[in-house]
């Protein structure tokens, strides 16, 4: 860290990290809004029979 600069370099790298991290969970909300998951849980999960 400069003693002339600051701590510029980290806050603008943090606040970008913090930008992108908000479109990604819009992104995420708005494509669960649009297309619901299965409300059967046992549909996604499957167990493997297992041989004793």
């Amino acid at each position: 860290m400069s003693a002339l600069n600051g701590d510029k370099s980290r806050y603008h790298r943090e606040r970008k990290q913090k930008i992108a991290r908000r479109q990604r969970t819009r992104e995420l909300l708005k494509r669960d809004a649009v297309e619901p998951r299965s409300a059967n849980p046992s549909a996604r999960a499957k167990s493997k029979p297992v041989s004793a």
